[in-house]
């Protein structure tokens, strides 16, 4: 399927949601493990004992998920890529047609090379220099992930850098954007919050001092106005100048074109919301009764993923978002 064609089905998707309610699983998320190799400081998500879907599993999920008329997957943890089924997975989502994305701590893409060959864009997370990058993920772990993004750009598969504005680290985003630019990379920035799993715990011990969050993102909204690589759309960095303050989000895309599924097959609104309450799985119903049965937030106040906010103004749709996300597709980079 080419960049065009899965355009202009997103937008028809959100069209027939908004319209006819007819809401379908078009961006998914699959938090394939919760495992991870790094043992961060900050992270309340990974576990060495997590569940793991099964690769077989798996594969069929991609199945059923292209049935349903999905048309983006990024693989997520944990750590995607201690998955030893990854290479199948990304295999099975491209001759589906699929776009292939996946997030990761960047130490592990030179090991896993020849299972990322098709992928779409690696989001791989830069803390900030690197004594402020190995404080809370470990001596040299900075190193390791930026040979895994020359790695990967080696191979010209597109890379985003992930920056979580956090206490510690609040003031390097100029490091991390001019990183990305070196390594013909975009950059996307958003706050730290207090859970990985529930983002109505907006602020935690490490999150940022609101005030030097608030100046880091008119620096970041500078950056990007002078043309500069960040990847976050202008109505995002909007949104999200609000952090720590409430900022309701009345057009939510979540349970309606995006939905998260974690290791053990339940389907979520969004990685961020609903982990609190029993959720239908969908190796049990599948993923078409799974997705009528999923939540679909309308009170949402707490959105602070850039890229899950992204989608949501997409779906609203915010005309200038629409262009630029759109267009950015079309180029085969982007979210």
């Amino acid at each position: 399927m080419t960049q065009t064609v899965r355009a202009a089905r997103l937008a028809i998707g959100i069209a027939a949601s908004r319209a006819l309610g007819r809401h379908r699983p078009l961006l998914v998320n699959i938090e394939a493990t919760h495992r991870c190799n790094l043992q961060c400081t900050f992270c309340d998500k990974a576990h060495p004992d997590a569940p793991v879907m099964p690769g077989d599993r798996a594969l069929a999920l991609l199945d059923d998920l292209a049935r349903a008329g999905t048309l983006s997957v990024c693989f997520d943890g944990g750590e995607a890529l201690t998955h030893p089924d990854l290479g199948r997975m990304v295999r099975r989502a491209k001759d589906r047609g699929l776009r292939v994305a996946i997030s990761t701590n960047g130490t592990l893409i030179p090991s896993r090379l020849d299972d990322l060959r098709g992928v779409d864009v690696l989001k791989v997370s830069l803390d900030g220099r690197r004594e402020v990058h190995d404080r809370g993920r470990g001596p040299g772990r900075y190193d390791q992930a930026l040979e895994g993004v020359r790695a990967a750009r080696s191979r010209g598969i597109p890379v985003a850098l992930r920056m979580v504005l956090a206490a510690h680290n609040v003031g390097d985003w100029p490091h991390v954007l001019e990183t990305a630019e070196g390594l013909g990379a975009t950059a996307l920035f958003q706050p730290a919050i207090g859970s990985l799993m529930d983002a109505r715990d907006r602020q935690g011990d490490g999150s940022a001092d609101p005030a030097a969050y608030a100046a880091a993102l008119t620096g970041i909204r500078a950056a990007r106005a002078a043309g500069r690589a960040v990847g976050n759309e202008s109505a995002c960095l909007d949104h999200l100048s609000a952090w720590p303050t409430p900022n309701p989000v009345p057009f939510c895309a979540g349970g309606r074109v995006e939905v998260a599924i974690g290791p053990e097959g339940g389907l979520y609104p969004c990685g961020r919301v609903g982990r609190n309450a029993p959720a239908p799985n969908v190796f049990d119903l599948g993923v078409a009764e799974a997705m009528r049965r999923v939540e679909r937030p309308t009170d949402c106040a707490d959105c602070w993923c850039t890229l899950t906010l992204g989608v949501c103004f997409l779906y609203r749709p915010e005309v200038r978002l629409a262009t630029d996300r759109l267009s950015r597709w079309w180029n085969g980079v982007g979210s």
